[in-house]
C-alpha cells in the first residue's frame, strides 16, 4: 500500500524527480494495457477549420489559455500540431510581437499577442494564429503566495505536499482575480485581442508594437462581419471568452432599433453569422456559480428558429460550443442543456456539442487503474482525436472509418 501511495503520488505530479524517472517509465511502460480511452461526441454537427478555408481564403484563430502562469509561445504545440493536419507546412519566419494596454488608461500592460502565420505550398490556405497571454495580470498578485513556497516553509512539508501547495498557489487565486476583477483588466486583455484579430490582417500588423487598438464597438461589429474566425480556449478562457461575446450581445442590442440605416445593414449581416467556440477543458459551470442570469435566457426556441417569434432580434446565426472534457480531469466539467438554455444568452442561438474523451491513459498500478489528473487537464492539445475534431468537425465522421472506430458520434435534435 505504501508503495502505491507514493507511485501515485509521483504520476499526480506529473513526475517525480526523487522516485526515479527510469523506475517510473519502467514501471508505467510494463503496466501499460490496451488503448481503450473511450472517446463520445454528443450534441450537434459541427464544421472545422477545413470547412473554414474554403468559405475564404484566410482563417483566424484566436487562443485564450486559462489558469496558472503562462508565457508567450504556451500554443506552439497545438498550433503545430493542427498546422501538421492541415498540410500547412509554410510558416512565417517572424513573428508578430503585440503588447496590449489597457484602454482606461492607456499606459498599463495588460497581456501579450503573438501572432503566427502558416500556409500551405501554394498559399490556397492561409491560417493566422493569435495566441492571448494574459497571465501578467494575475502574475503580480499571486506574488503575495511566494513566501508559502519558499525555504521558510518548504522544509516543514513532505515533497509532496509542497509540490501540490506550489500548483494550487499558482492556479486557484486566476479564477477568483477574474469574478473580483473590478477593472475587468483579463476581459479587456481578450477585448484588445479581438479588436486586433478582426480589424486587421497579417500585413497590416507591426513586427513589434505596444498600445491600445483604438477601434469602436460599432467599427468590432463590422468587423465581425468580414472576418473568418475560430476561437480555442482552455479551463478559464472559456468563461473569458464567452463573457467577451455577451458584450457583443448586448452592444448589438443597444444599437438595433436605431434610425440608422448603415448600423442596421451591419446587425443583419451578423446575424448571418456562424461562431465555432473548442472549449478545452472547458469549465462554464464550475465559473458560472454566483453569477447572475444574463438579460435574455431560456428563450432559444423564440430567438434561433426562423419561426421563432423573436427571430429578426438573434444577433448571431449560431455560436457553436464544442466543450472538450476528460471524465478524469479534476477540473473540467459537461456543459447540460438546461446550463445554456438558463445561463447563455438566448440572443447568440448557442448550439451546444460535448466531447468527452479520455486523453490521458489509464495505466494498471497493482491491479488498479490510475489515470494523472495533471495529464488529464493539460493534454488536450496533444491527443490526435481532439486535434482532428478542431481541424475537420464530425461533417463527414462516418466517412471517416479510422476516425468512427475511435469516438462515437450521437446527434441531438430538437
Amino acid at each position: 500500500m505504501k508503495k502505491f501511495l507514493v507511485l501515485a503520488a509521483c504520476l499526480y505530479l506529473g513526475g517525480c524527480a526523487s522516485f526515479g524517472k527510469g523506475v517510473a517509465e519502467a514501471f508505467i511502460e510494463n503496466n501499460r494495457q490496451e488503448d481503450t480511452r473511450q472517446c463520445e461526441i454528443l450534441g450537434s454537427k459541427f464544421k472545422g477549420i477545413e470547412a473554414a478555408f474554403q468559405n475564404k481564403n484566410t482563417v483566424k484563430i484566436l487562443m485564450i489559455h486559462g489558469v496558472g502562469a503562462h508565457m508567450p509561445g504556451y500554443s506552439t504545440r497545438i498550433r503545430e500540431n493542427l498546422a501538421e493536419d492541415l498540410g500547412l507546412n509554410v510558416f512565417s519566419r517572424r513573428e508578430k510581437n503585440l503588447q496590449l494596454i489597457n484602454p482606461a488608461d492607456g499606459k498599463t500592460p495588460i497581456g501579450n499577442l503573438l501572432v503566427t502565420r502558416m500556409q500551405n505550398e501554394d498559399g490556397s490556405k492561409n491560417l493566422e494564429f493569435y495566441e492571448l497571454t494574459w497571465s501578467e495580470i494575475t502574475n503580480q498578485g499571486k506574488k503575495i503566495l511566494n513566501y508559502d513556497v519558499s525555504g521558510k516553509y518548504q522544509h516543514k512539508r513532505a515533497a509532496f505536499n509542497n509540490t501540490m501547495k506550489a500548483f494550487l498557489d499558482d492556479t486557484v487565486p486566476d479564477p477568483m482575480i477574474y469574478l473580483l476583477d473590478d477593472e475587468q483588466l483579463i476581459l479587456s486583455a481578450a477585448k484588445q485581442a479581438t479588436c486586433f484579430m478582426m480589424s486587421r490582417n497579417w500585413e497590416d500588423l507591426p513586427d513589434k508594437y505596444s498600445g491600445v487598438c483604438k477601434v469602436s464597438s460599432y467599427q468590432q461589429i463590422k468587423d465581425m462581419n468580414k472576418a473568418n474566425i475560430i476561437f480555442i480556449t482552455h479551463s478559464l478562457g472559456s468563461r473569458i471568452l464567452m463573457d467577451s461575446i455577451v458584450d457583443i450581445v448586448q452592444e448589438v442590442g443597444a444599437i438595433d432599433g436605431t434610425s440608422n440605416p448603415t448600423a442596421q445593414k451591419i446587425i443583419e449581416g451578423l446575424r448571418q453569422k456562424e461562431l465555432t467556440v473548442f472549449m478545452l477543458a472547458n469549465q462554464l459551470p464550475l465559473l458560472q456559480i454566483g453569477r447572475k442570469q444574463p438579460e435574455v435566457h431560456n428563450q432559444i426556441p423564440q430567438y434561433c428558429p426562423p419561426k421563432g417569434k423573436n427571430y429578426d432580434k438573434r444577433v448571431f446565426s449560431k455560436v457553436n460550443i464544442i466543450a472538450f472534457s476528460d471524465p478524469n480531469d479534476l477540473l473540467s466539467y459537461d456543459v447540460e442543456q438546461s446550463f445554456v438554455d438558463d445561463y447563455m444568452d438566448s440572443r447568440m442561438c448557442p448550439s451546444l456539442t460535448n466531447v468527452s474523451l479520455n486523453v490521458a491513459e489509464v495505466i494498471s498500478a497493482f491491479g488498479v487503474g490510475v489515470v494523472n489528473p495533471v495529464t488529464a487537464h493539460t493534454e488536450y492539445d496533444n491527443d490526435s482525436r481532439v486535434i482532428k475534431l478542431i481541424s475537420h468537425g464530425v461533417e463527414n465522421f462516418q466517412n471517416d472509418k479510422d476516425f468512427s472506430q475511435k469516438c462515437k458520434f450521437i446527434k441531438l435534435a430538437d
